[in-house]
């Protein structure tokens, strides 16, 4: 939830935004070739006949070609990642029903979160974080529709929307402005978030586990939704998941979670060290 408009909610906590910074590493090939030019020239007949001159044929010397590397091959297209970027296959977010890709890194040494979409191309976003950990970001489609990024700080967990509309990552704001993020136990408004399959898709909620008396902990949960014409994140109301729970609990390891949906390691883009 937004700061400016209610005090530590037991889940959420806005940090703030970001500046928008694209850097797109391009590879390129060429195919050579060499075009002789052959010029006649016109003399005056000679009095004197000259013996024709007989030259043997010179064999021609013929140089395999790897299959990998056929003739006048079109230049590479441009990937959209940065060299050494930390990188993860992740969800439809341009909605062409192919899979894209997440990337994190170092860029002229300012640190970048970047996705790259097969039909809409590449974009990415600066940001900044007091954390001395490597970053992490995963990615989702909300019930809604909303395609969101979700950036792993360390402390936080920031939320970014993709827009097909100018291919661009951009910060969701809360109700009263200023970037959306969820605590990870740092402050005393939430640990975490979660998504929950239901009917109509993935639901988003911002996550508190506390502890009490006997080391037994408590869960309780805040929904989230993203407007998919907006990218703006609104609180719904907070219920309570269980009482009385055991720190191993699966309900409390969930509601230390950093992910939205079934995601895997492998669909986690890790910022390199």
């Amino acid at each position: 939830m937004n700061s400016a408009t209610t005090a530590r909610h037991p889940a959420i906590v806005v940090v703030g935004g970001a500046a928008l910074a694209l850097l797109a590493a391009c590879s390129t090939g060429s195919g050579a070739a060499t075009t002789s030019t052959s010029t006649s020239s016109t003399a005056a007949a000679s009095p004197t006949a000259t013996a024709p001159t007989s030259t043997a044929p010179t064999p021609m010397t013929m140089t395999p070609m790897s299959p990998e590397t056929p003739v006048d091959a079109p230049p590479a297209a441009s990937s959209g990642v940065p060299a050494g970027a930390g990188t993860a296959t992740t969800v439809d977010l341009d909605g062409d029903g192919a899979p894209d890709t997440l990337w994190l890194a170092q860029v002229d040494g300012k640190r970048e979160l970047g996705v790259v979409t097969t039909s809409h191309g590449a974009t990415s976003v600066e940001f900044t974080s007091a954390a001395p950990q490597s970053a992490t970001a995963s990615a989702a489609v909300l019930a809604s529709g909303a395609p969101v990024v979700f950036l792993d700080t360390g402390r936080s967990v920031q939320l970014y929307d993709y827009r097909v509309e100018g291919s661009a990552l951009v910060p969701v704001n809360g109700v009263t402005g200023g970037q959306y993020s969820f605590s990870l136990g740092f402050t005393d408004y939430g640990t975490g978030l979660t998504c929950e399959q239901q009917a109509d898709g993935l639901h988003l909620f911002g996550e508190n586990a506390t502890s009490g008396t006997g080391g037994t902990w408590t869960v309780e949960r805040t929904e989230v939704t993203v407007s998919a014409e907006h990218s703006i994140a609104e609180n719904g109301a907070k219920t309570t998941v269980a009482t009385g729970l055991v720190q191993d609990d699966p309900r409390v390891q969930a509601a230390h979670g950093t992910t939205c949906g079934d995601v895997t390691a492998a669909q986690v883009a890790s910022e390199p060290v």
